[in-house]
């Protein structure tokens, strides 16, 4: 991509980011705005104007702004638009009155618009939080220290870098369980107030300290490590995915059609039902403790 096609691609993430923000009951003031978004508070003016030409209401209260919410509706990236069938049948209504005019050709132009920027929001916004988690997942899986840059506290309402040890993620994927080495604690990051991901060259220094909170992988907590490496089936692989969504950071495809899952688990029971489950579809490569404890069940007879 050539550097103008760069610099453009960063003003349309930096609109699409700024609709992000401005959603909500609690508003952010300009100046807060043009920290996150690493630009100038005229910059950020001139940003409103540019949402209000699309259709979103910005409004201002107590020296904050956001996103006027239309009543009884929820908090979501539909402001000013309308759903694709509600779009489709609002335009074939007004396709339907004869022949063009000015105030038809205006009304279809503008719901081919906000149809449009609709989309474009959730794509974009939703590629680059995919981004952070792909990146978030490599950190997890090779024990890398990550930086989780312009962080954006709601609390306090400030915004700065943070050096973790990422642990784990929440089951819808909006959080991030990480040891944060400035307050050396575990926390919970919301990834949508992330606005980038480094990894870092440190490996972790602190596992020792690292817990998840209430249910973690495959149904178990603790603080023993296993190490397991199995080689699945793709229903396996599948399955895996769905049933057990806090494994992906340990789970990698290799020449397209070989499904693995590598990591360590707090306790053997969970991951072992699962194996014991889906007979012939999962093999034990690494991991003598599993191999030992899968051996014990079977003579037992419980599968």
């Amino acid at each position: 991509m050539s550097k103008s096609g760069q610099i453009e691609q960063q003003k349309i993430l930096r609109v699409f980011k700024l609709i992000n923000l401005l959603q909500g009951n609690i508003g952010k003031p300009v100046h807060r705005l043009a920290e996150i978004l690493e630009t100038d508070e005229r910059t950020i003016y001139r940003y409103f104007k540019l949402l209000e030409a699309l259709g979103f209401e910005v409004i201002k209260e107590f020296s904050k702004y956001k996103i006027k919410q239309p009543p009884g509706q929820d908090t979501t990236l539909n402001y000013s638009t309308f759903s694709p069938e509600e779009s489709n049948w609002l335009k074939s209504l007004i396709e339907s009155q004869g022949k063009a005019n000015l105030l038809r050709d205006s009304l279809l132009q503008k719901l081919q618009l906000r149809s449009e920027v609709k989309q474009g929001t959730e794509q974009l916004f939703k590629a680059n939080l995919g981004k952070f988690v792909d990146l978030i997942g490599q950190g997890i899986t090779a024990k890398k220290q990550i930086w989780l840059k312009d962080y954006y506290s709601l609390s306090s309402e400030t915004v700065s870098d943070r050096l973790v040890e990422p642990v784990g993620f929440s089951s819808d994927y909006e959080n991030i369980h990480a040891f944060e080495l400035e307050s050396m604690s575990m926390k919970v990051f919301k990834i949508e107030r992330i606005g980038e991901v480094v990894l870092g060259s440190d490996s972790w220094k602190y596992e020792t300290k690292h817990e998840l909170p209430g249910q973690a992988i495959f149904g178990f907590t603790g603080k023993s490590r296993y190490r397991v490496k199995l080689k699945l089936s793709k229903r396996a692989y599948q399955l895996m995915l769905e049933e057990h969504p806090n494994a992906l950071p340990f789970m990698s495809i290799k020449n397209r059609n070989q499904y693995y899952f590598q990591g360590e688990i707090p306790q053997l029971p969970g991951l072992a039902r699962f194996i014991l489950g889906l007979p012939g579809e999962i093999r034990v490569e690494e991991g003598e403790e599993m191999k030992f404890y899968l051996k014990e069940q079977l003579e037992k007879g419980i599968f």
